[in-house]
């Protein structure tokens, strides 16, 4: 497996993104793995890197968080008014449709580039802030 950590470019600054893909064979369907509000940790490293096992190009991604610092959150403190918690309940707040889809343009966009991808098959995986763009991503690439 090719794992690697890189910034991709958006509109709105740049999101640090988890790529994982076989080392032969390619090129790979893309499947962009959308974060939940915790952030990329190693669990979800980990579920990327066995979708990329089984043959996929996987892009995950914190989608319109392009604050610097904000790739991983860390362990969430269970109290409701921790530090942390307010973070990441203000980050996640601050996400919205529109700005999913123009950094799902990008992150196609850097697929499109790379040798391994094959971008016309991509399909999509995430948790809870992923379930209402279901729909708005079927729309915008159909």
């Amino acid at each position: 497996m090719i794992d690697q950590q890189i910034d991709i470019p958006t509109k709105d600054g740049k999101t640090t993104t988890f790529i994982t893909h076989p080392e032969r064979g390619g090129p790979f369907p893309v499947i962009i793995f959308y974060m939940d509000a915790p952030a990329i940790r190693e669990e979800l490293r980990d579920m990327a890197r066995r979708l990329g096992t089984s043959g996929y190009y996987v892009i995950a991604c914190r989608t319109c968080i392009t604050a610097p610092g904000v790739m991983e959150i860390g362990p969430i403190n269970p109290d409701p008014e921790s530090p942390e918690r307010k973070r990441m309940f203000q980050l996640m707040n601050s996400i919205n449709i529109p700005l999913v889809m123009e950094d799902t343009k990008a992150l196609l966009a850097y697929a499109e580039g790379q040798a391994a991808a094959n971008t016309g098959i991509v399909g999509t995986v995430g948790y809870c802030n992923e379930r209402p763009l279901r729909g708005q991503r079927g729309d915008a690439f159909p």
